[in-house]
């Protein structure tokens, strides 16, 4: 399945990217197009102005010819309105060609040709003004000039209806281009859709399926579970009848035939005692053990820790006076979780403190208590971040252990001491991390050989 998602978001990648390629690629071609269609429409305004500016001259011909024959100045009007507007259409043109250095030079040349016709046409109106006659050298330079400036300006819109083809062309081809992009681009768009959802469907069946056999697997978990639970049940009455028997009887030998007995054989019954009672520990320990594999929603409350850690240290009063410890405990919190596990989580835990208690030093256990972040507990793969949790631990100056035993106290049956050193059945901390698995919790261990021992308890606040 992991792989499975890994290549769903890998596709998911890499179509991202094509589209992302596919989409800007589109636009550079629509950009494109519109500096074409801008660099085209420019071009057409560029010729209009041109053949305004000849219309133009002829305009100020006209009006100076209207004038002379007719010397009525309301044919002046065009001959002066005639000049305002070709400053005018100039300007305009020297900026629409300012990126087209032999464009500029022509227009220059167009300009001082202009000023030149303008200027040979105001002397034949001044001429006819004062003498009531034209001059005829002045005409005909004004009519060459005319011819000249025609020659330029038609240069000038050869040039342009040059430009004004390679632009449609450019034009033409990028909408083309810009058409085939956005339909590939469309056609990839509805690909990428299709197959992005036939891989979320098809992972979607995958997980239904994979959902149906985890749910059919807890059935039989729990079925497999509840069938431990009575076995373990049934088979510890079954065995502790015949242990209470042993012990009866051995109890009946001892008191009856006491008197009868040599010293081997009173030893013999306190070693079938002690070996009974030491297996009926064991098959009530195994039974607690059992009882915990099914976590039960069922028994979480709100538990006082400060009331439970209290109750523990009360049940166990008299072999703290016993061994004369001191026990110190700083405000505990209250949490979520089963009342009677959270009793024996901590009663193990204080028992194996005072257990094993160096003999050259009063035992001391402290008890203590922070709060802390998710993000600041290291070497824990499965700590959730962003919870915070109660962090309680629980420290003696006992004997210790050494480091690398650290997770093995915690496996069933695990002892790292001899019975006739250290009673126990090695599975009170087996016990213990049981407890904090049902309570989402983690429990730890950190000791040195001959300087006690720490254990460290998380529990989530949420």
């Amino acid at each position: 399945m992991k792989k499975s998602l890994q290549f769903i978001f890998s596709s998911f990648i890499v179509c991202i990217v094509l589209l992302a390629i596919l989409s800007w690629t589109s636009y550079q071609k629509i950009k494109d197009s519109t500096t074409y269609a801008v660099s085209v429409e420019n071009t057409h305004e560029i010729l209009r102005k041109s053949e305004e500016l000849i219309s133009i001259l002829k305009d100020f011909e006209t009006g100076q010819r209207g004038y002379i024959l007719t010397r009525e100045r309301v044919f002046l009007e065009p001959y002066y309105r005639a000049e305002s507007r070709i400053n005018q259409v100039y300007r305009t043109l020297q900026f629409q060609i300012r990126d087209n250095p032999l464009q500029v030079k022509r227009l220059d040349t167009l300009r001082v040709a202009i000023l030149t016709k303008i200027r040979l046409l105001r002397l034949n109106v001044r001429e006819a003004e004062q003498n009531n006659q034209l001059d005829k050298e002045t005409f005909l330079a004004g009519k060459q000039e005319m011819d000249k400036i025609r020659v330029i300006v038609n240069r000038f819109q050869a040039t342009e209806k040059q430009l004004l083809e390679q632009r449609k062309a450019l034009k033409n081809k990028t909408n083309k281009q810009t058409t085939s992009f956005l339909l590939l681009l469309s056609v990839f768009s509805f690909a990428l859709l299709i197959v992005c959802f036939l891989l979320i469907f098809l992972e979607l069946q995958r997980r239904l399926k994979f959902q149906h056999q985890l749910e059919n697997k807890i059935d039989e978990l729990n079925r497999s579970n509840a069938d431990l639970e009575q076995f373990a049940y049934v088979s510890s009455h079954d065995l502790q009848e015949p242990l209470r028997k042993i012990r009866a009887f051995s109890d009946r030998l001892v008191r009856k035939h006491s008197d009868s007995l040599n010293e081997d054989g009173k030893e013999t019954l306190e070693k079938i005692t002690y070996s009974a009672e030491r297996m009926q520990t064991l098959i009530n320990d195994l039974l607690d053990f059992s009882r915990l594999v099914n976590r039960k929603e069922i028994g979480f409350q709100e538990v006082n820790l400060q009331e439970t850690v209290g109750r523990v240290v009360n049940d166990l009063s008299v072999k703290i006076e016993e061994k004369k410890a001191q026990i110190n405990v700083e405000k505990l919190p209250y949490i979520w979780g089963v009342s009677f596990q959270l009793n024996q989580l901590f009663l193990n835990l204080i028992s194996n403190a005072l257990k094993f208690s160096a003999q050259d030093r009063t035992p001391v256990v402290d008890i203590s208590y922070s709060l802390v972040k998710g993000g600041e507990i290291k070497g824990i793969e499965k700590i959730r971040k962003e919870l915070d949790y109660h962090k309680i631990v629980i420290s003696d100056n006992g004997i210790g252990f050494e480091e690398e035993y650290a997770e093995k106290i915690f496996v069933i049956f695990q002892r790292l001491h001899a019975r006739n050193h250290y009673e126990g059945t090695g599975v009170g901390l087996a016990i213990c991390r049981r407890i904090m698995s049902n309570h989402n919790g983690f429990i730890f261990a950190e000791s040195q050989l001959g300087e006690g021992a720490r254990f460290i308890l998380y529990f989530p606040t949420k």
